[in-house]
């Protein structure tokens, strides 16, 4: 893969971690950030299965490196959990 298609990759990457994070912090604010979440979750449920096979064929014909793969997968897997993950924490910390 050359330098430019990873600085790309890195810089989608970034800017999707970017949302996840503001998505959370407008639903303290207002209603409006609560539907729009669930409006995002709703229209990434259908996606990322296609996503990740699709990514799961690039790493198995060499074109994207498994690390790639395994962040997507556990990104997918805390952002579609991650009402459960928090709570998980709250009960670890007693809060």
């Amino acid at each position: 893969m050359s330098n430019k298609t990873q600085r790309v990759l890195a810089f989608v990457l970034c800017a999707g971690l970017l949302a996840l994070q503001a998505t959370p912090a407008m639903a303290q604010f207002t209603g409006a950030g609560t539907q729009a979440t669930n409006w995002f979750v709703q229209l990434l449920t259908p996606i990322v299965p296609l996503a990740v096979a699709a990514v799961g064929i690039l790493c198995l014909t060499g074109r994207v490196n498994w690390g790639w793969f395994l962040g997507g997968v556990l990104g997918t897997a805390l952002f579609f959990g991650r009402d459960q993950v928090v709570t998980m924490f709250r009960g670890w910390l007693g809060a």
